[in-house]
Formats: C-alpha cells, structure tokens, sequence
C-alpha cells in the first residue's frame, strides 16, 4: 500500500510519540511494546507485515526492558518504530530500484537494526532529561493544588506528557529516514552475495534476540525450555540439511 512520504512520516511520528507516552505516562496497556508497535509503525509507513517481521525478535531483545518504579530501560517503543518503519520504506526504496528476491527483506531489517537500534540509547537518555523536569512540574502543579487551581495543576500533567511525545515524534522519523536513504544503495552495492550474507546475520540476531528473551524470563524452567527449543530447532535444520542430500 503506498502512502505519501510526509503523510506516512507524520503518521509514524504520531505512532511514536503516544507509544513514548502510552509506554511510562498514560495507560500502559503494553501497547508500547515491540511486538504491538512494529507492526503499527510500519502500518503508519504502508507496510505492516514488514513491521512484524522486525518487531517479533525485537521483543524478545527487550523483554527485559520494562518501566518499573525507578527502572529506566532503553527505550524499546522508539528504537522498535524506527527499526521497524526503515525496513519498510528502505523495502519500498528497493523495490522501486527493481531490487528485489529473498534476501532483500531481512537483509534490509538487519541493516535498520544496525542504524536505528541506537535511538532506544538516546532514548533512554532523554528519559532522564524528561524525569528531570518532570520534578519541576510535580513541584510547580503542587503550588497549582496548594492555591486551589486544580486546572493548572491538570494542565502541567499535560506539559509532563508533551516532552516525551515530542521526542519520539522527532527522533523516529528521523531514524526512519535516514535508513530509507542509505539501505537502498548500500544493497545495491553489495550485490546479492552482501544481500544473502546480510539474511544470514539478520537469523543470527534471531538466535540473538531469543536467548536474551529466555534470560529475561523469570520462570524456574525458563533456561530448560529454552535449551530444549535450541535443540529441537538445531536438530530439525540438521534433519532438513541431511533430506536436501539426497533430493
């Protein structure tokens, strides 16, 4: 589904900044997590099964990353929307340089991971600014309820959800783009070897991403379970290797 550029810029910066929001200041549903978000902000960009594709390992790389008292985690919801609608629009990119096959949708993914994955660090970062003024705010709407003006006090509730918002509904179409303008070049450079070598290191972060969801699990049985699927995974690949053998 193609959507125009600004539109589907500004509809991912919308889709950001109420996952920041949605994620820490209001409702926390678990809207904001990888899973819900990367289909959703590759929505936004026209291309949601991309976004699904990307945001399944990213949740487990960040199952640990939950905003829990004083707890302030990577931000996973930013670095997730980013991730995820650059796949997208650098996909789109490539298909309209006639660059296509199967290598072309996780060679891009692993190539927006490497690009955009740092934003959920300067997320975090820029929790910490927002955590700084929000004590500002508390201190100010506190004054606003000791004066009994309970709508001023309501309304610098707004202004604490306002800066977060703000953050992502820049920084994420930012990432967005930039990995819309660099991953369609750089694969057609690499040919189809960079592409299928870039598929692969896309399957290891897989393997990545699922061990560190399995260390973020707090179940007794977590580490055996986990061992056990590696094992049926890696004997069911031997098992498809061998068949190919004899074909």
């Amino acid at each position: 589904m193609y959507i125009p550029v600004a539109v589907s810029y500004l509809a991912l910066g919308l889709v950001a900044g109420l996952a920041a929001v949605e994620r820490k200041g209001f409702l926390q549903a678990m809207l904001s997590r990888p899973i819900a978000i990367g289909p959703l902000a590759g929505l936004a960009v026209g291309d949601a099964a991309s976004g699904l594709f990307v945001g399944a390992p990213l949740e487990l790389l960040w199952l640990g990353a939950v905003n829990l008292g004083a707890a302030l985690p990577v931000h996973e919801a930013l670095g997730t929307c980013a991730v995820a609608a650059g796949t997208a629009l650098a996909l789109h990119g490539l298909g309209a340089a006639g660059i296509g096959g199967p290598a072309a949708l996780p060679a891009a993914a692993a190539l927006a991971l490497a690009l955009c994955a740092p934003l959920a660090l300067l997320g975090r970062r820029a929790d910490r600014l927002v955590e700084r003024v929000n004590e500002r705010l508390y201190a100010r709407a506190e004054a606003d309820l000791a004066a009994g003006d309970a709508d001023a006090a309501a309304r610098v509730n707004l202004y604490g959800l306002a800066l977060p918002f703000g953050i992502a509904f820049v920084l994420a179409p930012l990432g967005a783009g930039l990995a819309a303008l660099l991953i369609p070049p750089l694969l057609e450079r690499a040919g189809a070897a960079g592409a299928a070598a870039l598929a692969v290191g896309w399957a290891a972060f897989g393997g990545f991403a699922c061990a560190s969801g399995a260390k973020a699990l707090r179940a007794a049985r977590a580490r055996t379970y986990y061992l056990g699927a590696l094992g049926a995974g890696a004997a069911a690949l031997l098992a498809v290797w061998a068949l190919r053998r004899t074909w």
